[in-house]
């Protein structure tokens, strides 16, 4: 592993001392022992073996795939959806197709405001399952022995509470995967944090599919839940030629009939947005896909 690599993950680091408050909390998140990140951060490297860093840096999310990043129309209304939420401590639903771009808006994100926006990616999870993994992402110390949901919840609502003054930030990514009962603890979540803390719940379309499921069939909690949510979901509009364009300028193909063989080979799709027609790529994935590949092929400069 190289410096520059740990360097990533050292900021990675400071980050999250700065978020959840203390270095013992940001050990408690990455599942090492006190010791371990006081050693990394105080630069006595010979001490950690390179498997440590790299648990270190998939817990925190650090990466050095090289992949550079562009402000497309989708990244940019993440970024209003994410500040909006924030700045009026409002819960936001965020809907859309998978490799749309959410996730790397939400990155891009969380490391600009570090010190007080909280981010977890959901997987199948039950209600104790949820509140067991938030809480740890949070770095919050969970008790020895049988611990209740009930009390999973208060440190959970308490960690929020705390930072009320700094208009924190929760976002639940792919949340369509959490099961009903751990959507449910958004409701009390809400309830005792109104005005205090904003949530942003970003998943496919199956997000808003399922919750308006629940509220027609009158299923247990839905309805309050889209109440809490403002029962209304933003769609992105994926990838324009301008949005393509740019990302391949960042990754460097610059090129003009080059992007355009890289948008007609990612199917472009026809979409109408405030009366007006244009084609836009919806999934980033294949793009990401296409571009590495043509970046591949280029010939090498002598």
């Amino acid at each position: 592993m190289t410096n520059v690599q740990k360097n990533e993950i050292l900021n990675a680091i400071q980050r999250e001392i700065k978020a959840l408050g203390s270095a013992n909390k940001a050990a408690v998140k990455c599942d090492v022992s006190n010791a371990t990140i006081s050693n990394m951060i105080n630069n006595k490297h010979e001490l950690i073996k390179v498997e440590m860093w790299m648990k270190v840096a998939g817990k925190l999310g650090v990466q050095f795939s090289g992949w550079q990043i562009a402000e497309t129309t989708n990244f940019r209304m993440m970024q209003k959806v994410l500040a909006d939420a924030k700045n009026g401590s409002l819960f936001i639903p965020v809907s859309y197709k998978a490799g749309s771009g959410k996730t790397a808006g939400i990155e891009a994100f969380v490391q600009a405001n570090s010190e007080s926006v909280y981010r977890i990616e959901a997987n199948e999870w039950a209600k104790r399952e949820f509140l067991m993994a938030l809480a740890l992402n949070l770095g919050i110390e969970i008790p020895k022995g049988a611990v209740s949901v009930y009390q999973l919840g208060s440190k959970i609502v308490d960690f929020f509470n705390e930072r009320a003054f700094m208009k924190p930030l929760l976002i639940i990514d792919e949340a369509d995967k959490l099961k009903a009962p751990a959507l449910r603890f958004l409701i009390p979540f809400f309830n005792k944090l109104e005005d205090k803390v904003g949530v942003v719940i970003a998943g496919t379309e199956n997000l808003e599919k399922e919750i308006n499921k629940g509220v027609k069939m009158a299923s247990k909690g839905y309805d309050e839940l889209a109440s809490r949510f403002g029962r209304n979901f933003i769609h992105l509009i994926g990838a324009t030629s301008k949005d393509i364009e740019l990302i391949c300028n960042a990754n460097g193909i610059t090129d003009k009939q080059t992007i355009l063989k890289i948008f007609d080979e990612c199917n472009p799709a026809p979409v109408v947005v405030n009366k007006q027609a244009f084609k836009v790529v919806e999934d980033m994935r294949r793009v990401k896909r296409v571009i590495k590949r043509e970046l591949l092929t280029q010939p090498i400069e002598a």
